[in-house]
C-alpha cells in the first residue's frame, strides 16, 4: 500500500461544443453536502407518474452509404480494440440531488514514450463543493498502489502519478471513487455553466466525471486552463460502460445501447465515443423513430409533447441529410433530451435540446427546434466522429454543425433560409476571426454569437467558390480521412485545396488570424 499524492494543475488550452438562442428566468436553490451512505437509501418519490408513454413518430429510410467502404465509427473494431475503456457505476440520489461514482480506467500505453503519470479533466471540480474525490488505486500487473487526496482550489487537471512507470505497451488500471454534489441551474444558464445541474423535474449530468485527456507522442497529455466559456474540454476516444441505480419512478436517458434490467438499474454502452452524458427525470415522455435503420428516442416533458415527438421527425430528416452529404451516421443510435438551461450540448449518440425551444415551438419551421436539433445531430459527425481541440480551435466543429442548420433548411423548409440568416447570423452582427480560441471572450454568449456566425459566413464564401459539387466531395473526404481521429485547421484547409482548382487562400486571409495553419 502505498499513500498517493495527486494534483490538478492546469497548463494551457480547452473546448466547445453548444448552441442556443435567448431565453426567460428561473431560479434554484441551494444543495447540501451529501452524507456518504453505505448504500443508496430507499427513497419515495409523492405522486409518482406512470411509466413514460412511448409515442410512435416519423420513420424515414433510404439508401445508406456503403458502410462496407466507410463503417460507422461506433463499429470499426479496429479503433474500439486501442482506445481506452471507461466504466462508470452511478449511485444516483434524485431527491437528494447527489451521486456516488465507481470509474475503472483501462488503458494501454500505446505511445513510445514511458509513462510517469496519467492525466484527466475534472470540469465539475470548479464548483464548488460539488466534487470529492474518495479513492484512487492503480494497478499495473501485479503492483497496486492506493490513495486518496482532494482537489485543489477550482483547478479541472488531475494528476495520478504512476510509482512504476508504464513502458510502451504496458496495461494500467485506475480506480476513482468520487461523490458529485449536483448543483443547481437556472433556465438562463448558457454552458459550461449548467452543463451538470438540476432544476425541478430534471438532473443533468454532463461534464461529471474525470476524463482522460489526448495523449501526443513526443509531447506528452495535452492539458489547458478552464474557462467557462463555451465547453472547455478535449476528448480523446474511449468504450464507455455506464450504469445508473436510482429511485423507481425516475427515467434515465443517455446515448448508446441502452435498457433498464429486471433490478432497476439502468444500463448504456458506447464504443469509440468522445463523452458519455445522461439526463434523469421522474417526469419524461418518450417517442421514437427511426432513420436509415438508426433508432431515435425522444425525452421530453409531457407538456412539450409536440415539439418532443417533432425532434424525432427533425433528427430523422438530418440523419438522412448528412448521411448524403457528409458519409454514414457514426453510432448505432440517437437520444435527444428536453433540457433544463439555455443550450443544446452534444455527447456521443446523445444531444439535449434546450427546453426553451420547447416551449417556443410553433409546430412547422422556422423553429429554434428546428435549428437546434439538425445542429447537434450534425454533432455527431463534427465533435464525435470528426473531433478538433474545441478550446484553440472550436470553430473546426462549430462551424460545421452551424452550418448544417442552413443545409437542412435548404433541403427541408427553403422558405426559411432567410430567416436562417437574419435571425441566427445578421442579428447578432458577428465580428472577430474564425479561428478565435475561447480565451479571446468573456462568456459563452459572446463567443458563440460571434464566432459562430463568422464561421457560417466563411462557409457560405468556401462554398460559392468551389461550387456545391466540389465543397460537398471536399467534407466527404474530410470525413472519411479524419474519423476517429482530433483534427487540427492545417487538415481541414488542406483537404479543402485538394478538392479544387480555385486559390483559397485570399478567403482564409480574409476570415482568420492565422490564415496559414
Amino acid at each position: 500500500m502505498i499513500n498517493l499524492t495527486l494534483s490538478l494543475k492546469p497548463r494551457s488550452l480547452a473546448a466547445f461544443p453548444v448552441l442556443l438562442v435567448l431565453v426567460g428566468c428561473a431560479a434554484a436553490d441551494s444543495t447540501a453536502l451529501p452524507v456518504q451512505a453505505a448504500s443508496p437509501l430507499p427513497m419515495q418519490i409523492s405522486d409518482t407518474p406512470p411509466a413514460a408513454s412511448l409515442t410512435p413518430a416519423a420513420t424515414i429510410t433510404t439508401t445508406p452509404p456503403d458502410a462496407t467502404e466507410r463503417p460507422r465509427l461506433s463499429q470499426s473494431a479496429d479503433i474500439i480494440a486501442v482506445v481506452p475503456d471507461v466504466a462508470l457505476t452511478v449511485e444516483l440520489f434524485y431527491t437528494e440531488r447527489w451521486m456516488r461514482v465507481q470509474q475503472t480506467v483501462t488503458l494501454t500505453n500505446r505511445s513510445p514514450d514511458v509513462w510517469e503519470e496519467v492525466v484527466f479533466n475534472v470540469p465539475i471540480n470548479t464548483v464548488p463543493e460539488a466534487f470529492y474525490l474518495d479513492r484512487v488505486t492503480v494497478t499495473e500487473g501485479e503492483s497496486v498502489q492506493e490513495g486518496t487526496t482532494g482537489l485543489f482550489g477550482a483547478e479541472t487537471i488531475l494528476r495520478v502519478p504512476l510509482l512504476v512507470p508504464a513502458n510502451p505497451g504496458d496495461v494500467i488500471q485506475i480506480d476513482l471513487g468520487y461523490r458529485v454534489v449536483i448543483p443547481p441551474m437556472a433556465s438562463t444558464d448558457w454552458p459550461p455553466i449548467g452543463t451538470t445541474g438540476w432544476r425541478f423535474g430534471i438532473i443533468q449530468a454532463g461534464e461529471w466525471y474525470p476524463a482522460l485527456v489526448p495523449y501526443v507522442a513526443g509531447e506528452g497529455w495535452h492539458t489547458w486552463e478552464y474557462r467557462p466559456v463555451g465547453d472547455p474540454t478535449v476528448y480523446p476516444l474511449a468504450n464507455y460502460q455506464l450504469n445508473v441505480t436510482t429511485e423507481e419512478g425516475i427515467t434515465v436517458a443517455s446515448g448508446g445501447a441502452q435498457g433498464q434490467d429486471a433490478e432497476g438499474i439502468w444500463h448504456f454502452a458506447m464504443p469509440a465515443g468522445r463523452g458519455i452524458a445522461f439526463l434523469a427525470s421522474e417526469r419524461f415522455a418518450v417517442a421514437q423513430g427511426e432513420a436509415d435503420g438508426i433508432p431515435i428516442t425522444s425525452y421530453y416533458q409531457p407538456e412539450t409533447s409536440q415539439a418532443g415527438e417533432d425532434a424525432v421527425t427533425i433528427a430523422a430528416q438530418s440523419i438522412q441529410l448528412f448521411e448524403e452529404l457528409y458519409g454514414p451516421y457514426p453510432y448505432d443510435n440517437l437520444t435527444i433530451v428536453e433540457n433544463g438551461f439555455f443550450g443544446g450540448m452534444e455527447y456521443s449518440g446523445l444531444i439535449s435540446i434546450t427546453d426553451y425551444a420547447y416551449i417556443t415551438y410553433i409546430g412547422e419551421p422556422p423553429s429554434i427546434l428546428h435549428a437546434l436539433v439538425s445542429h447537434e445531430t450534425a454533432h455527431q459527425w463534427w465533435y464525435g466522429a470528426v473531433g478538433n481541440d474545441q478550446a484553440n480551435e472550436p470553430w473546426l466543429d462549430e462551424s460545421l454543425a452551424f452550418y448544417s442548420e442552413l443545409l437542412y433548411f435548404e433541403r427541408y423548409a427553403p422558405d426559411s433560409v432567410d430567416w436562417w440568416w437574419e435571425k441566427r447570423v445578421d442579428v447578432y452582427n458577428p465580428h472577430g476571426p474564425v479561428d478565435a480560441t475561447i480565451y479571446t471572450y468573456d462568456n459563452s454568449a459572446s463567443f458563440i454569437t460571434s464566432v459562430y456566425g463568422q464561421a457560417a459566413r466563411f462557409l457560405r464564401e468556401l462554398r460559392q467558390q468551389m461550387g456545391d459539387e466540389d465543397f460537398f466531395a471536399f467534407l466527404q473526404d474530410y470525413y472519411r480521412t479524419y474519423s476517429g481521429q482530433i483534427v487540427t485547421a492545417h487538415e481541414f484547409k488542406i483537404t479543402a485545396e485538394e478538392h479544387t482548382s480555385q486559390d483559397l487562400q485570399p478567403l482564409f486571409d480574409a476570415y482568420f488570424a492565422n490564415p496559414n495553419p
